[in-house]
């Protein structure tokens, strides 16, 4: 005698299942498993606990799935993202110099530099290199410590050559930099405005 559909559930999942064993019984992201419960499409009892939040009756996810089968996954499109592509969207929100030059062009951006901080010290501190770049005191203090920016150490300073950071700023590492920086994204408008003036 032929069993009936989704029998063999019954045979390997308890009467009780968790928000982990719904993903992997529907075939399904974990965020899409929560927007099935959280939307009462899937029943179940939420404890509140941090560990096995979710108590899901096994029947309630074998009539889910018949259900699906007529009507499709009742998870309306665009409404669960992946935490990929939020990160993916975040990435792709930020700006860099990368979008705006070619490799035979990024010696424009030293030019830039070279124009706007014309009139600075040849010896630079980690805050002036702040100010100038618009990053993070944490990224530059993280490069300057990997030697992506050649510096003269000086206890307990970072004392830079402006010509060095002349030459940093034209590598792929800065070139292709992203970050949220209010500051950095006012730099690459800078240079944007100085690049059309010379069109």
């Amino acid at each position: 005698m032929r069993k009936p559909k989704y029998y063999k559930l019954k045979e390997q999942y308890p009467e009780y299942i968790s928000l982990e064993q719904l993903s992997k019984i529907c075939k399904i992201a974990k965020r899409s498993a929560k927007y099935l419960l959280d939307q009462g499409i899937i029943p179940c009892q939420d404890t509140g606990k941090s560990t096995w939040r979710y108590k899901i009756a096994l029947e309630d996810v074998i009539t889910y799935l018949r259900r699906r089968e007529q009507v499709g996954s009742m998870i309306p499109c665009g409404v669960v993202i992946s935490q990929k592509s939020n990160k993916e969207q975040i990435l792709n929100s930020r700006r860099c110099f990368a979008q705006l030059v070619t490799p035979r062009q990024k010696t424009e951006i030293a030019d830039y530099f070279k124009f706007i901080y014309n009139e600075c010290d040849d010896i630079l501190t980690t805050a002036d290199i702040v100010e100038m770049t618009g990053l993070e005191k944490s990224t530059i203090l993280k490069w300057l410590g990997a030697g992506y920016i050649k510096h003269i150490e000086k206890t307990p300073k970072y004392i830079v050559p402006k010509q060095y950071l002349m030459e940093f700023v034209v590598t792929r590492k800065f070139i292709e930099h992203r970050t949220s920086s209010e500051h950095f994204k006012k730099i690459i408008e800078g240079f944007e405005i100085w690049r059309n003036a010379k069109l």
